[in-house]
């Protein structure tokens, strides 16, 4: 049998990574989950043989060997990767290219005073200006895309790598400008990771540029925008970042999306119609038969989940027939096809939910999605997929707390929508995340452990947690003043203006005032030394209430 020859390029690649394998075992980089694995690597290093060139003889490497050095090397390019651009200089760059296309109209929309929606509409009202943004979008699609295949892979890797609590926005283009990501989801994980607008929009922009999808390019890209100073702020881990899902690059990574996504479509075609369909198409061929809202509702056996949207009710006729009044220029021609609509709504939802689920699996957080409809498909989809799943329970936990606050923040908990991001940035900024967390938390793990999918329990939790710490920082607010009202002397009423005087000399170090505040004292009325005392001692605990997790929360909820 003859032996494999190699060429001289390859003996020394094989060699930069065996020496590479030694500096690294020599730095203790190199660990074993048991003694068996290690005594068995030992052996392979051990036969390791160098030619009389220094070089190493290939046929002394064994499967072990050559599979731990290419594993080492590929860390080695990823680490080196990392130091070519850090997180902070990726966000500095991508602001810098939207301040630079958009900042004229971000320009604009702060001095009207209007929200990103409202500017897109008045822009969308000038002809000229939509028929220039119409000519040059295209290329600036094509330039973020260059960007992120630059430096998306790099900023993945630091994501990946990193080791805090992260949520991954999906189930829609971008946040709404009237819900700030940060307000909710960055109360409790570290870094809340955005999408990139221009490139989930691209592919629509690019085949059609309409003044629709101009209008909403300019919507999501103003409101993006928006982040800048919270994306760019001096914290770590950062609070929130835009980096693009990796599904969002081009048409071949939908297509395969929607390709892994299959079974997922057939199992939610089953349940609605109660048949076996075995692939894509023989989905599609009976939906093209169903051409009314009456022959579909005929077949329909699973009408709970004919769900095109939320807001249009739970009526599967009249979630339909929106569809087709709301959702017919996506279909075109087939616009009219009632059944169609069904069958575009399963390959559009599907998919989708799936690509939340792996973008939060290729970052290592948590989905993050805020759209009741995305988060319904996003539930069935796992179900389909099968349960219970042995994920990681920490990502699990923060998936609970998340979508409590999110799905909260419009019913048991509105005020949530109104924590600024800079309270949040504070309250990173002084370490109080973790306590915050807690707080918030308390419970959860216990009630994930008896059901994990039943988000509503852990959402009441959530707002017990946080409805339990808003009346202690009350009743704390309340204290508070009656210490005030103490120390000041106010609650022996015929002496009030006696504790006025010593407030004033403890406040002002008068020393006429002090003095007779400590003749007043002789009658039994507040000292004027134990007032600066006390003063102190309830200024430190004011401070400290003003700093606390809670303090910093609540201080722009109106009392109840």
């Amino acid at each position: 049998m003859s032996s494999r020859t190699y060429t001289e390029e390859e003996v020394q690649d094989l060699t930069d990574r065996v020496f590479l394998l030694k500096e690294q075992l020599e730095a203790g980089k190199v660990q074993f989950v048991n003694q068996e694995l290690a005594d068995g690597f030992r052996r392979s290093y051990e036969a390791i043989r160098l030619r009389p060139d220094g070089k190493v003889d290939p046929t002394s490497l064994d499967g072990r060997i050559r599979a731990s050095t290419l594993a080492l090397i590929a860390m080695k390019q990823r680490e080196d990767a990392k130091k070519c651009f850090s997180l902070a200089q990726v966000q500095e760059e991508y602001f810098a290219f939207l301040f630079r296309e958009f900042g004229w109209l971000y320009d604009q929309m702060k001095k009207a005073q209007v929200t990103p929606s409202a500017a897109a509409e008045i822009t969308a009202r000038h002809d000229d200006m939509m028929q220039n943004l119409s000519e040059v979008l295209p290329e600036m699609v094509d330039a973020v895309r260059e960007f992120w295949s630059s430096v998306g892979e790099v900023a993945g890797y630091h994501l990946q790598d990193s080791r805090q609590l992260k949520a991954v926005f999906a189930g829609d283009i971008f946040p709404a400008h009237w819900e700030n990501a940060v307000s909710t989801a960055g109360l409790y994980v570290d870094t809340i990771i955005l999408p990139c607008p221009i490139t989930r929009l691209g592919t629509m922009l690019k085949a059609a540029p309409s003044n629709r999808i101009v209008e909403m390019v300019i919507k999501h890209v103003l409101t993006a925008m928006t982040y800048r100073d919270i994306a760019l702020a001096d914290v770590d881990p950062p609070i929130a970042m835009i980096v693009p899902n990796p599904d969002d690059a081009d048409d071949e990574d939908r297509n395969g999306l929607i390709l892994r996504t299959t079974p997922a479509i057939c199992a939610h075609a089953k349940y609605l119609f109660e048949r076996t369909f075995e692939g894509l198409e023989e989905f599609r061929e009976f939906c093209v038969h169903l051409k009314t809202v009456d022959q579909v509702m005929k077949e329909l056996k699973g009408p709970d989940r004919l769900v095109f949207d939320t807001e249009w009710g739970k009526d599967p006729v009249q979630q339909l027939s929106m569809s087709l009044k709301e959702n017919f220029h996506f279909l075109g021609m087939d616009g009219a096809n009632a059944g169609l609509h069904v069958f575009a709504s399963s390959i559009g939802r599907m998919p989708q939910a799936m690509g939340a689920q792996q973008a939060a699996n290729h970052f290592g957080g948590s989905p993050f999605i805020n759209a009741e409809t995305s988060w319904l498909h996003f539930t069935w989809l796992m179900e389909y997929q099968g349960v219970p799943r042995e994920d990681d329970l920490t990502n699990r936990h923060s998936m609970h707390v998340v979508r409590a606050l999110v799905s909260e923040a419009a019913n048991n908990l509105e005020w949530l929508g109104n924590v600024p991001p800079e309270t949040v940035l504070e309250i990173r900024k002084r370490g109080l995340a973790d306590e915050l967390r807690e707080l918030l938390g308390n419970g959860v793990s216990n009630l994930i452990g008896i059901n994990p999918d039943n988000y509503f329990r852990t959402a009441d939790q959530v707002v017990d947690n946080l409805d339990s710490a808003f009346r202690k920082h009350q009743q704390v607010l309340m204290e508070s003043r009656k210490k005030k009202l103490k120390l000041y002397g106010i609650d022996v009423g015929a002496c009030a203006a006696s504790g006025a005087v010593a407030v004033a000399a403890a406040l002002t170090g008068n020393a006429t005032l002090g003095a007779i505040s400590g003749v007043l004292g002789i009658a039994g009325l507040p000292n004027i030394k134990g007032i600066k005392t006390k003063f102190k001692q309830i200024s430190a605990e004011d401070k400290a209430r003003r700093e606390s997790p809670t303090g910093l929360l609540f201080r722009h909820v109106k009392r109840r």
